[in-house]
């Protein structure tokens, strides 16, 4: 559950990203041969099915925006095609197919699914059961819900990793990524998820299943000071393969709250001094300037995609852990972000030299709106 203050901005600002929002929403809207509404990451459709991950960011940030009699049969699609070890798809194509792993159907990427569909699964039926009310569709799916999340390669201490010898997806957005051992951001995701699920489960007074998920988040502890490194004053997105500085990961360490105190201010710093080396038109690159992943699951050329694009996805959260510091320079980070949406579209990433790539991404405006909140509206007749 993300806990650090959202951005504000001037609620002009805040309406004109969700009528933005509403636009991309209607573009991403198809349906499936047997009828079922979907929405795809894109307008564009370049992207020809359901993500899990992006359609838990459109409701997240989109929520009232999202017809919410559609929310739970696209889950459903999810939870129809589980294996009988819990394995969730990570999306649902065109075609109604079900997809396990990242990559083209002809070419997927590494052994497995990404390490977070169970994660993004629980943060969809808790964020459809609060904009609701409706706390029995969420019950009732709790059962294939746990089955998910027993699926994930956890070690004996209950955190997420990718063994190098059967390589994977990590957190989705790094599909492409080789990451191996504890990985940064799934880990993150799953200690937020689970959190959330304990909480949602107290809300509607299901008070037995929700002391056994915070018995489950305790049992989690500190994990993220593991990754923590003094030196960088950021987080690393990986325990063995990759291990290199998390742009992404130190601000979402932040937003959660597993970072400490100390740690958030020291990942706020380090934004700061090195604002230029991470943001581009208030995009943000997964790693620094100059700095290219050491292993891939698929040819990723430096500059571009995930090894070097500037994506909006992650612009909420770095300016959230900015705004902690030094509230001025987050609310330019906003603003920059706005600016480029509004001369040039909402794309998936962007680059100075390499262009502009996959218009209408929901996900982009939909993890922004996540981060931010309107300032109040003056009174009628002032």
């Amino acid at each position: 559950m993300k806990t650090l203050h959202p951005v504000p901005v001037h609620f002009d600002t805040y309406d004109r990203l969700r009528a933005l929002g509403a636009q991309l929403l209607d573009g991403a809207r198809m349906a499936l041969p047997d009828g079922t509404v979907i929405f795809r990451p894109d307008g564009g459709g370049n992207y020809a099915g359901v993500w899990l991950r992006d359609f838990c960011d459109m409701v997240e940030g989109l929520g009232d925006l999202v017809d919410p009699s559609l929310v739970i049969p696209i889950a459903d699609l999810f939870f129809a095609a589980q294996l009988p070890d819990g394995t969730l798809p990570t999306r649902v194509m065109a075609d109604g197919v079900a997809d396990f792993r990242e990559g083209p159907r002809e070419a997927p990427l590494g052994g497995g699914p990404p390490t977070d569909n169970p994660q993004f699964m629980a943060k969809l039926l808790c964020a459809h059961a609060i904009l609701t009310g409706d706390g029995q569709a969420f019950n009732d799916r709790l059962p294939a819900l746990e089955r998910a999340f027993d699926s994930l390669p956890t070690d004996r201490d209950g955190l997420i990793q990718i063994d190098a010898n059967v390589p994977r997806s990590g957190y989705g957005f790094t599909d492409c990524v080789a990451k191996s051992g504890r990985e940064l951001f799934s880990n993150l995701l799953l200690g937020e998820a689970v959190r959330e699920v304990a909480e949602t489960l107290r809300r509607f007074e299901y008070h037995d299943d929700a002391f056994g998920w915070y018995e489950r988040s305790a049992n989690l502890g500190e994990f993220a000071g593991q990754f923590y490194v003094p030196g960088w004053r950021m987080f690393m997105a990986a325990r063995d393969d990759c291990k290199q500085i998390d742009l992404w990961g130190s601000a979402y360490a932040c937003v959660t709250h597993f970072a400490t105190g100390s740690q958030r201010d020291a990942v706020a710093g380090f934004f700061l001094d090195h604002y230029d080396e991470c943001v581009w038109h208030g995009h943000v690159r997964h790693l620094p300037t100059g700095q290219y992943w050491d292993k891939l699951l698929a040819p990723i050329e430096p500059e571009t995609y995930q090894n070097g694009g500037y994506w909006a996805v992650a612009s909420g959260w770095v300016a959230q852990a900015i705004a902690t510091l030094l509230p001025e320079r987050a609310a330019t980070m906003i603003a920059d972000v706005v600016a480029e949406f509004e001369e040039h579209g909402v794309h998936e990433w962007i680059h100075p030299d390499n262009g502009r790539h996959v218009p209408g991404y929901v996900a982009s405006i939909a993890c922004l709106l996540s981060s931010v909140r309107p300032t109040s509206r003056k009174k009628l007749g002032q």
